[in-house]
């Protein structure tokens, strides 16, 4: 399939651009000159492409000289100013739960870094890992976020949360004075496989000051309505692909199916793709190509149980698929890639 453009919430680019107009810096010009709508800003449900925020970041830190200007924003913004996620965190019983609540509607706020909580061995990881392909230079979206949530943590508690190590993915700038400034006391890794926190598995049951279990669960149900929402394919595209996928369990699925089970007729899902500029066989190869790599990858299957959990009436039909595909045949494509993990 074609990269997955990923979003973040209307809500919090305009925290971005709050803190620059409260810094002097003309908003408007810097959101032209990152090609985003004023009128969907104004939209508390609206949507922008990771793509335009990162354009916005670039234009803001070339204004403002600033190259810690994602710590300062950050730094500047109240964790309870970010709308229905904070609502559910700032209800929940104790910090676990809070963070739980974190992971899980995360992509609420922004879809393209993905948070997971890891507990062993007597810590806790908080982890910031990016998702999507079109976010080239993360440290500003993560750096704002990072700082965020650590405010987070402190609000939510009431008192200071000591993280022994904050870890970042991109390389030790030249200059690390407000990256000290701002999570002193703790450790600082640059060139990290991931970027996150480290603290005592022990503050995690520290109660949230503001917990409160009526709210808690109005809240969270408005959080998983609209996460719901979100998710849902917003193109015929999307739309046919996910028919595909669900239906691609020993047989291929044919156009027919696909479009009674989305209640078109064939003329009419064939014209609607046509206006998006792809073809049903097109959608087609792209979902039977991403599930055999993934079933590749795992190394779970034979090339046969791939072939037919994908409907092709024999392997060798899937062989020669695969190998427009990929320029590989399915067994070679794996050793490659097995000898690929090896050596890594």
């Amino acid at each position: 399939m074609l990269p997955e453009t990923h979003t973040l919430s209307a809500p919090s680019v305009n925290l971005l651009l709050h803190v620059l107009r409260l810094k002097g810096q003309d908003v408007e010009a810097l959101c032209q000159q990152a090609g985003l709508d004023p009128v969907l800003l104004q939209d508390v449900n609206g949507r922008v492409p990771v793509e335009q925020m990162q354009a916005l970041w670039q234009a803001a830190i070339a204004a403002t000289g600033d190259p810690d200007l994602a710590l300062h924003v950050g730094e500047a913004v109240n964790p309870t100013s970010a709308g229905i996620i904070a609502y559910v965190m700032m209800n929940a019983p104790t910090l676990h739960e809070s963070l739980r609540k974190l992971c899980k509607y995360q992509d609420i706020v922004c879809e393209a870094i993905r948070t997971s909580l890891e507990v062993q061995q007597g810590e806790a990881l908080v982890k910031l890992q990016v998702i999507s392909s079109f976010l080239e230079n993360p440290r500003h979206a993560l750096d704002s976020e990072m700082i965020i949530y650590k405010n987070a943590f402190e609000a939510l508690v009431g008192q200071p949360v000591p993280i022994k190590q904050v870890l970042f993915v991109y390389p030790k700038p030249e200059s690390i004075a407000e990256h000290q400034r701002l999570f002193a006391p703790a450790t600082l890794v640059f060139d990290a496989p991931y970027s996150g926190f480290v603290l005592d598995a022990s503050c995690l049951q520290l109660p949230v000051v503001t917990a409160n279990e009526e709210l808690n669960m109005v809240f969270e149900q408005y959080a998983r309505e609209y996460l719901q929402r979100l998710k849902e394919p917003k193109t015929v595209r999307e739309r046919v692909q996910r028919e595909i996928a669900q239906l691609l369990k020993g047989e291929e699925p044919g156009i027919n199916t696909v479009a009674r089970n989305l209640a078109m007729s064939v003329r009419s899902l064939q014209s609607r793709l046509k206006e998006e500029g792809v073809t049903y066989q097109a959608l087609l190869d792209e979902v039977r190509k991403e599930i055999a790599l993934r079933h590749l990858h795992d190394n779970q299957n034979t090339i046969a149980d791939i072939a037919y959990l994908l409907g092709f009436a024999e392997p060798s039909v899937f062989s020669r698929s695969f190998k427009k595909w990929t320029g590989l045949p399915p067994g070679l494509y794996r050793q490659e890639h097995l000898r690929m993990q090896a050596a890594s």
